[in-house]
């Protein structure tokens, strides 16, 4: 999926969401259950947006069962001790640690506007109560109460998405292009694919690789790297091996049978 198309979905969604979430809260009111809801909105909106956001490498749990139905080719358990005397890691990490940093702020910038102005909806409402129909809100039918809660509710919801957006483009301005290192703790390299284990999920990556990923061998630091370049954004999976020239021949050999494609560092 192209990062502009990401991009169309994510906002997609949020704006539904933005909806759902509006259209309930002028249900349940001002009150805890209100404040509980949107934390479980900020949850599902840092969630969507980090699956469409994720690698481009198209790994999914739901690959992991089928890529190890195939024949075992190589197997790594212990990529930590191995990255830990890589010294350049730490350039390669660079960009990446930035883009965190910027979208942390953004979260912390969102949360203080969710603490500081969640209260003053109700004003917003009886402020376009005076707008829209020249009367104090509580001389609003119970059908029009709802309707101005559901206004206010989603342009203070729109806030946080402008806020959030706004922070998200301003941090891919700063940076060349966005940048996806993953680097699992283990992994199994099988002739239908590869199945990644991080700290907390796994997941498959199944052969053959789309044409466009590129298959990067260094030996001297030891690991074997899954590129993929887009216009915006550049994915890497590194895997740390004992053996990395044994491992970037198997890559090779299984993942693009009909080519012999790759490149050594």
């Amino acid at each position: 999926m192209a990062y502009m198309e990401k991009m169309g979905r994510m906002v997609a969604l949020n704006q539904l969401y933005i909806l759902i979430y509006s259209a309930l809260a002028a249900v349940i009111g001002i009150n805890v259950y209100l404040f509980l809801l949107i934390f479980v909105f900020i949850a599902i909106s840092m969630f969507v947006q980090s699956i469409l956001m994720s690698s481009g490498l198209n790994e999914k749990s739901s690959y992991v069962a089928e890529v190890l139905s195939g024949k075992r080719l190589f197997h790594e358990d212990n990529t930590r001790a191995i990255q830990s005397k890589d010294t350049m890691i730490y350039v390669d990490l660079q960009e990446q640690t930035k883009f965190s940093l910027y979208t942390t702020l953004g979260i912390l910038i969102g949360l203080a506007y969710f603490f500081v102005l969640w209260r003053y909806v109700p004003d917003l409402a009886a402020y376009l109560s005076l707008e829209l129909f020249g009367r104090q809100i509580k001389d609003v039918g119970i059908e029009y109460l709802r309707l101005l809660l559901f206004i206010a509710f989603l342009l203070y919801f729109e806030g946080y998405f402008v806020i959030n957006q706004g922070i998200m483009m301003w941090s891919l301005s700063r940076i060349k292009k966005l940048p996806a290192l993953n680097v699992p703790t283990s992994y199994i390299v099988t002739d239908k694919g590869i199945v990644i284990k991080g700290l907390i999920t796994t997941k498959g990556i199944r052969f053959p690789l789309p044409p466009d990923i590129e298959v990067v061998l260094n030996k001297d630091r030891r690991f074997v790297e899954l590129t993929r370049q887009g216009k915006r954004t550049v994915t890497r999976l590194r895997l740390y091996t004992k053996n990395p020239e044994k491992l970037y021949e198997i890559i090779r050999k299984v993942a693009f049978p009909a080519s012999s494609r790759g490149q050594e560092s």
